[in-house]
């Protein structure tokens, strides 16, 4: 009983170090990503960007879009996160630039002068089709007339990413002019998310990248079959996968489970507009009105392509089953993207680990 405890403290000082690392890390490299920017060097210096103060900030008076105008709710949210940063900041965890090849996930189009940075697993697939209709190469439309495979494979090559520009005066000069859009949603509900779509669902590349890999690892006595397809991880499993050191140090966390922080850097970038998973609505709405793109563009309803039980309507099913020791891991890791953003300590932990200030 000692020893067992004893290895769970240890387990517990072992990611209270390692999470400050990986977001370290994180601003500087990108684990997981199918994308990969130009071998370049060429580097993003974003303390050039913002100490001039945010030039491109909706309540300037240089906006491009003169009928752009923070709402309440959008105030709170950049100011949430412009506190989570200082904080990370005197930590020294925010660095002064990142390399291209790691702005890998930040979308661009030039003719409207919008970036979004899109996040696995929060409608990245409906903004992707957003950008790839502004393109103009799209014979519809309606968003949902582009098949969700393709969106990702063969209409990817007619998207910009801000990883493909080679110049860093490029990069800096959209960072610096453009209007910059974020969606985050509550992190252990997308955490779920990845899990039932990946692991739940056919998916045969992470049943065979990863699964194969989780059940070797964490299952006892587990069959030839298991083994070799992959394809029935357990949530328990995959939990243990997403808290072991070894998978930290050693591969760090595929896009669709990785931090805000590693894919968008949300302290390095000032982005105009915070969307939220949870107000998606409202909040494109509001964004495509601004980019005076609402009236040739609907961004597709929240659920309109819904075919099973919403993941939130899950979490107690899932995050139930997980001994306490594991969710105490999860939140240490998961904890800078609920303070970034301003997501509370989640429900679901509240039923099965109460919170104290010693998580």
């Amino acid at each position: 009983m000692l020893k067992s405890k004893k290895l769970f403290l240890m387990g517990i000082a072992v990611v209270g170090i390692l999470v400050p690392l990986m977001f370290l890390s994180q601003t500087t490299g990108n684990v997981g990503s199918h994308r990969r920017g130009p071998k370049t060097k060429v580097v993003a210096r974003f303390r050039d960007n913002v100490s001039e103060g945010n030039k491109t900030s909706v309540a300037s008076p240089q906006n491009l879009y003169t009928n752009m105008s923070l709402d309440v709710t959008q105030q709170e949210r950049l100011s949430t996160l412009k506190r989570g940063c200082k904080v990370l900041e005197k930590k020294g965890l925010v660095p002064d630039s990142v390399k291209a090849r790691h702005l890998n996930h930040i979308l661009v189009d030039d003719t409207y002068q919008v970036m979004f940075c899109y996040i696995p697993k929060v409608a990245c697939t409906n903004m992707k089709r957003v950008f790839l209709l502004l393109t103009g190469k799209m014979n519809t439309t309606n968003p949902l007339d582009i098949k969700s495979n393709d969106v990702h494979f063969t209409h990817d090559k007619h998207l910009k990413y801000l990883s493909d520009y080679s110049s860093e005066v490029e990069i800096n000069y959209r960072i610096k002019s453009y209007k910059k859009v974020i969606f985050v949603r509550e992190p252990l509900e997308r955490l779920l998310s990845a899990y039932r779509n990946k692991f739940m669902e056919k998916s045969e590349y992470f049943h065979r990248r990863f699964g194969r890999r989780i059940i070797r690892r964490y299952r006892d006595n587990p069959s030839e079959s298991s083994v070799e397809l992959g394809n029935d991880v357990q949530f328990i499993e995959f939990v243990k996968y997403i808290t072991d050191s070894s998978t930290i140090m050693e591969e760090g966390y595929n896009e669709h489970w990785d931090h805000y922080s590693s894919l968008c850097h949300p302290c390095l970038i000032q982005y105009d507009y915070i969307g939220k998973y949870e107000t998606i609505d409202e909040d494109t709405d509001q964004i495509l009105r601004d980019l005076r793109i609402d009236k040739i563009i609907k961004f597709p309803a929240r659920g309109a392509t819904y075919k099973r039980k919403k993941t939130i309507d899950t979490m107690a099913d899932f995050y139930g089953s997980i001994p306490p020791s594991d969710l105490r891991l999860l939140w240490k890791i998961y904890v800078n993207d609920y303070k970034l953003f301003g997501y509370p300590y989640p429900e679901v932990l509240k039923q099965f680990l109460p919170y104290s200030p010693h998580h």
